[in-house]
């Protein structure tokens, strides 16, 4: 009978006949044989029959139910865009304190993707209880960390991390969004070393990034601006973008605006969208709207998955525009909701590119608001700019070329300041320089057109210690200030 090692050794080596004839001979031997299910269903990826794996975990699941198992579940259906389906994998290990810290870590971060930040919290912290000499669970700790406003903890643990193993380019990049000044021209140097001997473009942009981060601390803003533009370099060959292919998905959403969808839509439910570029003041919107008695859920990509939303505009104008046609995407987005959402509760989706979706959420949600925050042009881009996104992301390939930033910028607003004519009772713009400089005024507007009361209380988001896991983590544990408007203009020129 062919060992398990084997087995995996053919898969690997992409002897794809001859793990399945030897899984065969081994479910023909014993039908109860979990471990080379197993295999058949990593065979099945392998070979890329996603959801016939998904078949055969439940069959793993039935014959020896652990943890392993679903775990593994619940990443293959995020992998197929199933939320749902991950959430109904994992929902009986919440809390289980049997887990090994690596089921521990691996659970955290899917409830991470899923948004689930408390069980994430809870999670990771078993994770590094159990295993506090892993290095990968200990910087996942370290970012759960941060991501939990503990800095001073994050920055102590990111340094061991660091020390231990200089090369470890996430490591040193998280270690640099949390150390003082004075250890910036020390950290220069650090990472000057690093880069020289690193090859790998995913560490190249990350050193590099971190390199500019140290610079600017020391105003030392043409080096950091050419640390910045190194950092995109490194990464270009990595990323799929084409702007002509955005810009046709823009026409497409423009098009779409004079096109009704073709089923009914759904009278209950009255969300409320922070959209807008990244960069914008989404983050800043979302937390003071959460003060009034309403359920955050942070950026949500059930949408965007059931859509199956990728780098490839073109695939995405059709899926877009199908999405007018039929019901099933908005239908996976509601189901989503309602499972998150305690009873009744007004929540809040701040996935900033829904803009992309406004139009068919804005038809198919009667009641939703857009709440659109809009931030001057220059000061937008180079956020955009001087911001290191997924490299796989399907929605930031615009970010790595300053003029393709700009034409985002535009193309966005245009697109948005249109469809507020077609939905004028249900967005609104919000101009983050006003939101900073007269909070009050503009949030009393908000509140009026979202239908709430409002609370001056609620201009203290900054005390309550939201978990965050967006690129304006550290700016919402501040008070509302102005220091970001017109930060880097005339520093860097554009």
């Amino acid at each position: 009978m062919t060992s398990y090692n084997q087995i995996q050794s053919y898969i690997q080596q992409r002897q794809f006949q001859a793990a399945h004839h030897a899984l065969v001979a081994r479910i023909n031997s014993n039908a109860n044989d979990h471990h080379a299910y197993a295999l058949l269903a990593d065979l099945n990826i392998a070979l890329g029959n996603l959801s016939k794996a998904l078949k055969i975990y439940d069959k793993c699941l039935s014959l020896f139910p652990c943890a392993l198992y679903s775990l593994s579940a619940a990443k293959l259906a995020l992998f197929t865009q199933a939320p749902l389906v991950a959430k109904r994998y994992i929902l009986h290990l919440l809390g289980n304190t049997q887990l090994s810290g690596s089921e521990h870590d691996t659970l955290a971060n899917l409830l991470l993707r899923l948004n689930q930040y408390t069980d994430a919290g809870w999670h990771f912290n078993h994770a590094y209880t159990r295993s506090p000499h892993c290095p990968e669970i200990a910087l996942n700790y370290a970012m759960h960390l941060k991501m939990s406003g503990e800095l001073a903890q994050a920055r102590t643990l990111l340094a061991s991390l660091v020390q231990a193993k200089p090369s470890n380019a996430k490591c040193q990049l998280a270690y640099s969004e949390l150390t003082p000044v004075e250890l910036a021209s020390t950290r220069i140097t650090q990472l000057a070393t690093e880069i020289t001997v690193q090859t790998a473009p995913l560490a190249l942009q990350r050193l590099y990034h971190a390199q500019a981060i140290e610079y600017e601390k020391q105003e030392n803003y043409p080096k950091a601006w050419q640390s910045f533009i190194a950092s995109k370099q490194a990464i270009s060959t990595e990323v799929s973008y084409s702007s002509e292919q955005m810009t046709g998905y823009f026409q497409t959403l423009g098009k779409l605006l004079d096109k009704p969808i073709n089923f009914a839509p759904e009278q209950t439910l009255a969300p409320i969208f922070v959209i807008g570029l990244p960069r914008s003041g989404t983050s800043l919107m979302e937390q003071i709207l959460a003060q009034l008695s309403l359920q955050p859920l942070g950026e949500t990509s059930v949408l965007p998955q059931a859509l199956r939303f990728s780098c490839d505009y073109n695939s995405n104008i059709q899926h877009i525009s199908h999405a007018y046609e039929e019901a099933n995407a908005i239908e996976q987005y509601r189901l989503f909701t309602v499972q998150s959402v305690a009873g009744d509760q007004r929540f809040i989706d701040k996935q900033p590119f829904h803009f992309f979706f406004t139009d068919l959420l804005a038809k198919a949600f009667p009641r939703a608001k857009f709440v659109v925050m809009k931030r001057d042009r220059t000061d937008t881009c180079i956020a955009n700019f001087r911001q290191l996104y997924q490299t796989n992301s399907p929605f930031h390939g615009y970010s790595y070329r300053m003029q393709d930033i700009q034409a985002m910028y535009d193309n966005t607003y245009a697109f948005l300041q249109d469809a507020a004519q077609r939905h004028p009772t249900q967005i609104k713009f919000v101009n983050y320089e006003s939101l900073v400089e007269i909070p009050q005024a503009v949030m009393k507007e908000v509140c009026q057109f979202l239908e709430l009361d409002w609370q001056d209380n609620a201009l203290h988001f900054y005390k309550q210690g939201y978990y965050s896991a967006t690129a304006s983590k550290m700016q919402i544990r501040q008070p509302l200030n102005n220091s970001s408007v017109g930060k880097f203009r005339g520093k860097y020129a554009i």
